[in-house]
């Protein structure tokens, strides 16, 4: 490769996800990289010279001053993690890691968009925290029924008791098989549409009575999968 067919280095950085951004002692932007323009919205000349701080969102500035006092005093930050408000007005969780050069008396920053990661993970917690809280249905023997969150038991019949009872009880996957031996049996000789009946059954008597689904999933080729969380009585 030709020196000159070499791009210039500026133009490699704005190639870069992460924006890259020199402050000078003042806290004003002295230098800034192109990714800079799709992270916080302002073009790279709107931001030289602008405060960083009037940028952070307001709830996060004091402590993002805090953290730009340790970075001058010669501390490695790494990974800090606050909030910014783009030019159009929204709000991106920006992950940061600075330094201060004190041969050039500016503070250099590489700046991630960590909002998307942040939303899932912020979904995630919040889909535990639901399934931590939901109620369990409830499988009991005596009298043989199944009893939904927050609704009457529905009377089993001994047959639904026992599919119900090895869904529960099968693991994460339930075969046919496993079924059909709980059932008394010989899986070689059974009828693999009377369980497609009996399992439909079951879903129409529980949505019939309670309007909720039975939380069975079917897994072709292979058996049933009880999705939702069960307690056996005996």
């Amino acid at each position: 490769m030709k020196k000159n067919d070499v791009a210039p280095l500026a133009n490699v950085m704005d190639l870069l996800l992460d924006a890259i951004c020199i402050v000078d002692p003042q806290g004003r932007f002295v230098s800034v990289s192109g990714a800079c323009e799709r992270i916080f919205g302002y073009t790279p000349e709107e931001m030289i010279g602008k405060p960083m701080i009037d940028l952070v969102f307001h709830e996060d500035r004091e402590r993002t001053l805090q953290a730009v006092d340790k970075i001058v005093a010669g501390y490695l930050q790494r990974h800090f993690e606050n909030r910014y408000v783009r030019k159009d007005g929204r709000i991106v969780h920006i992950m940061w890691s600075a330094r201060w050069s004190e041969a050039d008396q500016v503070r250099v920053a590489v700046a991630r968009d960590v909002t998307e990661r942040n939303h899932i993970d912020s979904m995630q917690t919040a889909q535990s925290s639901m399934s931590e809280a939901a109620p369990h249905w409830r499988l009991s023997a005596s009298p043989p029924r199944l009893i939904p969150p927050g609704f009457a038991p529905i009377a089993l019949s001994a047959q639904d008791y026992t599919v119900m009872l090895a869904l529960a009880t099968g693991g994460k996957d339930v075969s046919r098989e496993t079924i059909v031996r709980a059932l008394g049996g010989n899986f070689h000789d059974y009828d693999q549409r009377r369980m497609d009946t009996q399992m439909r059954r079951l879903r129409r008597k529980v949505e019939e009575a309670c309007g909720l689904k039975l939380p069975v999933t079917t897994l072709r080729g292979i058996g049933y999968h009880f999705y939702g969380e069960i307690e056996v009585c005996r």
